[in-house]
């Protein structure tokens, strides 16, 4: 049998590490605090669904399109700089916008932009990557990412600094630098040269391997749709939460972004090694574990202290494995011509259940917040947590919190069902316990 590890040894161009570079520093100078943009301009609940929602919708939804465009025709980095444009011209009138409604007509925009580049960007990284070192690459791409992040976050905090007044205005500028940092990363692209995913040779299987393989990809899309429509429906509270019910000033919104980038930086490297030691699925579980738990401590421990250090001790670690992961997962399973189509289809499954998550989310906390009459259980619950009078803003997003938290736990349980086809050569001894149970027994 031939193995795709029988490519030899591939070194990704320096100019991928750049683009990377400065497509993580525009994200990490102003799309963490969007919301926190919106909610400054008078944005409702329902708005910020709605534009959680778009950008989760549309990048992905169009990923199938757009992938198989990037199997098929021209180079894959043509596409990367044609979207890295689009992209950086709506970014830069981002920074003008008076209202959430012109906000929500640019997130389109810009959303449109990305699913041009997020299949093709993933499958082009796949093209240059040895498949026995993906988890030291993909973390070796994120901890470059990831300093290129933090300097668009420090940034960020001086800008906010400076401008010390709780106004939209604070957050223009960082727009403005996103828009450029996204225009020079498409520019840098230019320079690397084609590669041929046929150079990487496939694994050679049997009718039945190949069918292993593929149902394996269909129930690992369907466990992380089902995990993500859960997952997404507290994505458009947390600037609610922060500015409106624990009230705290653009400075500590800066931080919480930075701190939680910053953890999930220094778990890179840890999480690259492990995934390549016992394979993406383990990890993945850990991840998706540490995630199920958070919404429950956010409801009853509505607390800037607490949610910082959960930044730190378990968002950091759980997100730095997810990002490698979830890319390791279909490299693992996609043949290699067809990597961006696998990589659109996963997207745009995911997408669509976070766009409905999300809104759900949105909703669901906007029509309880105008409910002002007595909830006897969910009032008595919060009787337990730090907030100790009935505010109806934050008993909304209580109610949104465990509803997630519920669906996250019942959502881990696919996972723990899965087989990956691909062996590794280690194991983590709690998710092989966890995986044996009979509720959870494998196919």
């Amino acid at each position: 049998m031939n193995s795709d590890e029988d490519g030899g040894d591939i070194n990704p161009p320096t100019e991928l590490y750049a683009y990377h570079a400065t497509s993580s520093f525009a994200n990490d100078t102003a799309l963490p605090y969007l919301s926190y943009f919106a909610v400054r301009l008078g944005a409702s609940f329902e708005q910020i669904a709605w534009m959680t929602s778009l950008m989760n919708l549309i990048p992905n939804a169009l990923q199938f399109l757009w992938g198989w465009i990037s199997d098929k025709k021209l180079v894959r980095t043509y596409w990367i700089i044609g979207g890295s444009i689009l992209a950086s011209l709506a970014l830069y009138r981002l920074s003008k916008v008076q209202t959430p409604n012109e906000m929500i007509v640019l997130v389109v925009v810009y959303s449109l932009a990305l699913s041009i580049i997020i299949p093709t960007w993933s499958a082009l990284q796949g093209d240059w990557m040895n498949p026995s070192k993906r988890g030291s690459t993909l973390s070796r791409f994120n901890v470059i990412g990831g300093l290129a992040g933090l300097v668009g976050s420090l940034i960020a905090v001086y800008v906010i600094y400076v401008n010390e007044a709780d106004s939209p205005d604070s957050f223009r500028l960082l727009f403005v630098l996103a828009a450029f940092a996204t225009f020079l990363g498409g520019l840098i692209l230019i320079r690397v040269p084609y590669r041929d995913p046929t150079k990487t040779p496939d694994l050679i299987l049997t009718e039945t391997a190949k069918r292993e393989y593929s149902d394996t990809f269909q129930s690992y899309v369907l466990a992380q749709a089902f995990y993500v429509l859960n997952m997404s429906m507290l994505w458009p509270l947390f600037a609610m939460i922060l500015i409106k019910v624990l009230e705290v000033d653009n400075m500590v919104l800066v931080a919480f972004s930075v701190i939680g980038a910053l953890s999930e930086m220094a778990f890179q490297p840890i999480m690259g090694r492990l995934v390549d030691r016992v394979g993406p699925l383990p990890v993945l579980i850990m991840s998706r574990i540490g995630f199920a738990i958070l919404p429950f401590i956010y409801a009853f421990f509505p607390d800037i202290r607490v949610m910082l250090a959960l930044q730190v001790v378990i968002l950091g670690p759980c997100f730095s494995a997810f990002l490698i992961t979830s890319n390791a997962m279909v490299l693992d399973l996609a043949p290699n011509k067809e990597r961006a189509s696998y990589f659109s289809y996963y997207n745009s499954c995911v997408g669509v259940t976070a766009f409905i998550g999300a809104l759900t989310g949105g909703y669901i906390a906007g029509h309880i917040e105008d409910f002002s009459g007595p909830i006897y259980l969910i009032d008595r619950l919060m009787d337990f947590s730090l907030i100790d009078h009935l505010d109806y803003t934050w008993r909304a997003i209580f109610i949104v919190f465990l509803l997630s938290g519920i669906g996250r736990t019942i959502g881990t349980i696919p996972f723990l069902r899965l087989k990956m086809p691909k062996k590794y050569p280690g194991s983590i001894h709690f998710v092989d316990r966890l995986m044996e149970f009979r509720m959870f027994r494998r196919r």
